[in-house]
């Protein structure tokens, strides 16, 4: 395993634990799952941190009959994150934000951004880096 591949991998590994953690510490700090927009929250950030530890510490995956790559593990993860942060951002534009609420929107759409570009890299196998970066052993 190349050196570049085994970071990109440890960084999806410790992302999904980070993101497991976050979805814990909602559920801790709202007192419950009340409402179903807090179940959605907690279950999509489960989800996308779920698929990114699978990512990090799996080489293949058996999905059904399939196996499937870590990159595409990878890309499924960081595609739902990216989603639901830009539902999020839009969600609070649409709800009128003043002061810092325009930066909470400003910050969740370019994360959005940000991280659909790198589930698209890691959908496609490397167009911005190394090939070799995304080869399943």
């Amino acid at each position: 395993m190349s050196e570049r591949k085994e970071t990109v991998r440890h960084g999806f590994a410790v992302a999904g634990v980070v993101t497991g953690l976050l979805a814990g510490g909602l559920v801790v700090l709202s007192g419950g799952l009340e409402t179903t927009g807090e179940r959605a929250m907690i279950l999509w950030l489960a989800v996308a941190g779920g698929a990114l530890f699978v990512a990090g510490v799996r080489e293949r995956f058996p999905l059904g009959v399939v196996t499937v790559g870590w990159p595409r593990v990878a890309a499924f993860g960081l595609a739902l994150l990216a989603l639901g942060s830009s539902v999020i951002g839009f969600t609070q534009l649409f709800t009128g934000p003043s002061g810092l609420g325009i930066l909470n929107v400003v910050v969740a759409l370019f994360v959005a951004m940000y991280v659909g570009v790198v589930a698209l890299e890691c959908l496609l196998g490397g167009v911005r880096m190394d090939e070799e970066t995304f080869v399943v052993e």
